[in-house]
């Protein structure tokens, strides 16, 4: 089920190509905020329906996932995204939630940003705390429908390694046991994505940060437009 060796540049460059024209059938009808929202849609759907099949699959031939509703172990690491993915994420904060509940998410981006926003790379993927979108008592996602493609791709074969890996930041031996393909067949098609944007408008922002910055940001009023123009607003992740 898993392919190995050569074929993974051969997978890869499939990929790559989905993501890319993918996003162009989109748009080639112009660089709009629905255009690129329905393009996000679209390449949510086409991870979504492969995660399907892939567990489905992996619970017959492999090991099956042990992600259920309510466990939240991975919701207290480092989430990067991309902009476009904070845009589209943005846009359904602002439908789904009250004003006050709205705020209430934000004031717990920028209390989590101001933390993580002056670490190191190495640092800041070891940084353990709640995301802003957690529900405080139901341990489940706020924004399950926009998460970013990074929550899509991430199936763990056992509970306990992401316990571990919750409890133990620091020891460089203990990690999430994932399975490898959700996270090269996003990453690709990620990757194949936003080559497009990148065809499109050169001067974008196109670089990961975290979610807690991607959410503070995308949701100021006017910021898109901004991000459009080729200005840089998000602060680059420290090497």
């Amino acid at each position: 089920m898993e392919k190995t060796g050569n074929n993974f540049r051969q997978l890869d460059e499939s990929l790559f190509s989905d993501g890319y024209n993918l996003c162009n059938m989109f748009l080639f009808k112009g660089f709009t905020q629905g255009n690129l929202f329905a393009a996000q849609k679209q390449l949510y759907k086409v991870i979504d329906e492969f995660n399907a099949s892939f567990l489905k699959r992996a619970e017959v031939e492999v090991e099956p996932a042990e992600c259920r509703m309510g466990c939240s172990y991975c919701c207290h690491q480092t989430v990067l995204a991309t902009p476009a993915e904070f845009f589209y994420l943005a846009g359904f904060l602002r439908n789904k939630f009250r004003e006050d509940v709205l705020q209430s998410i934000i004031e717990k981006a920028k209390a989590k940003m101001e933390k993580t926003g002056t670490l190191k790379i190495d640092k800041l993927l070891k940084y353990k705390a709640p995301c802003p979108l957690l529900h405080p008592t139901g341990g489940y996602c706020r924004a399950y429908q926009a998460r970013p493609m990074a929550c899509r791709i991430y199936f763990s074969k056992s509970i306990q390694s992401c316990r571990d890996d919750l409890n133990s930041p620091e020891d460089d031996t203990v990690f999430p046991d994932l399975f490898d393909l959700p996270l090269r067949v996003g990453r690709m098609l990620n990757e194949g994505f936003h080559a497009r944007l990148r065809k499109e408008k050169e001067s974008i922002q196109l670089f990961e940060n975290t979610i807690e910055e991607g959410i503070f940001v995308a949701l100021k009023d006017g910021i898109f437009e901004k991000w459009t123009k080729g200005e840089n607003v998000f602060k680059m992740i420290k090497s």
